[in-house]
């Protein structure tokens, strides 16, 4: 097994490139794996040190010039910017404040991971169709435990405290009060599972062969059968509205598509609007704390200069919703205005936003749209949880950027990371 990429690239001194490939290739399957098992990196603690290893291969194999000349001009801005904004509001807050605790650059981590998205347009890979594998597998462990759970209730205990001890899995029992209680197990990288829903489902949709048509829609009902069973409210509804959304992009006669999906949305609406309504009660605790913590930022945002320039990426704040100091909370876009202020927050976004509108204003590969889609749900789902500016949501960002990248380069098709 083997990387594949351009054979004129030099070799390591004394390594054949093709071991030299082949290690990379390794590498950056080992990555995804740790990403998406173990995010928190608490298991086996080797994220970093792959990832550093990744780049190190990288480097060896493009000595000199041969890097920066691999290296498109928009995609090079594109990444010193996304970093440039966290580092000068890391800089703001010692000048502005410096006081401890702070957390900046800890959350600076997750921005630096950006430099995937070089890393796979340099050796020529996506990593999409490998990231959907992974993210079948964990779809495959949520149905696996959910079922084990079902069958065996003395497991819970175990896997409560394993995912405790590891930010990998959280098992429980979510009263969503009227009466509605799901049996969760919750994955945390379990929203990625938008990627191979929206891979698997092209993949179907460009399949002529009726076996092969099967069969992805078959790991398309996989991956969203396990994203609802994790049981979060962004992981049902989105599990349910992506499939919906992306046959709506795949119909032929838009205008019938448009009408069935509609129709179908309104059936699921009325089918379980008890449960829909019982999930967006404003009185209920989860969806409660947020609307109390909206009031908290309006009073943030009462100061001219906090709203101008933000209080500085980690900086600590005090939050009456909670009664407790913190330094980031689960309304994410919110977040970007209180960290790096109004422009800075919205370059940042419109960086998060730009493959979405290019998807669609420039480029028409079916795959990037179906792509985008789930990129926009996942989207939707980070304004009420933190996991965007982590290995799960910049692995998805630095994915797309390469699909985006590699087809507008000269000769820089994109290839599957490993070849036999």
């Amino acid at each position: 097994m083997q990387l594949t990429q351009h054979p004129a690239r030099p070799a390591l001194p004394g390594v054949p490139a093709a071991h030299a490939r082949g290690v990379i290739g390794l590498a950056l399957i080992l990555f995804l794996v740790t990403c998406v098992f173990d995010p928190a990196d608490k298991l086996l603690g080797i994220k970093v040190w792959v990832f550093l290893l990744c780049w190190i291969l990288t480097i060896a194999l493009h000595p000199g010039l041969t890097l920066l000349r691999g290296l498109p001009i928009g995609l090079a801005v594109y990444v010193t910017a996304f970093l440039a904004i966290p580092l000068v509001s890391i800089a703001y807050y010692a000048i502005t404040d410096g006081g401890q605790p702070y957390a900046g650059f800890d959350l600076l981590k997750g921005y630096i991971l950006i430099t995937l998205a070089p890393l796979l347009v340099l050796n020529r890979v996506t990593l999409l169709r490998e990231l959907s594998a992974v993210l079948t597998l964990l779809a495959i462990s949520i149905l696996g435990v959910f079922v084990l759970l079902l069958l065996d209730p003395d497991f819970y205990a175990a896997l409560h405290a394993f995912g405790s001890s590891t930010g990998i899995v959280f098992v429980d029992v979510r009263d969503y009060g009227s009466d509605v209680t799901l049996l969760q197990v919750y994955f945390v990288t379990s929203p990625m599972l938008v990627i191979s829903i929206a891979y698997y489902f092209h993949q179907a949709m460009a399949s002529s062969a009726r076996p092969a048509k099967l069969r992805y829609f078959a790991l398309v009902g996989v991956s969203a059968t396990g994203m609802l069973l994790a049981g979060t409210r962004n992981n049902i509804v989105v599990s349910v509205l992506l499939p919906i959304a992306l046959w709506l992009m795949y119909a032929r006669r838009r205008a019938l598509g448009a009408a069935l999906s509609a129709i179908a949305v309104a059936f699921i609406l009325v089918l379980f609007s008890g449960e829909l309504q019982t999930f967006f009660d404003p009185t209920e605790h989860s969806n409660s704390l947020k609307l109390a913590l909206v009031n908290d930022y309006a009073r943030i945002f009462e100061d001219p200069i906090a709203l101008l320039f933000g209080q500085g990426l980690g900086a600590y704040h005090y939050w009456d919703a909670t009664g407790k100091s913190f330094y980031v909370t689960e309304l994410t876009y919110l977040e970007l205005v209180r960290s790096f202020g109004l422009v800075g927050g919205a370059v940042m976004f419109g960086l998060l936003v730009f493959p979405i509108a290019y998807a669609f204003a420039s480029n028409k590969s079916l795959k990037l749209r179906a792509v985008v889609i789930g990129y926009a749900f996942y989207l939707l789902m980070c304004a009420s949880n933190p996991n965007l500016f982590s290995s799960m949501g910049i692995l998805f960002l630095s994915v797309i950027l390469a699909m985006i990248y590699l087809a507008r380069g000269a000769g820089q098709r994109p290839r599957n990371v490993l070849q036999p």
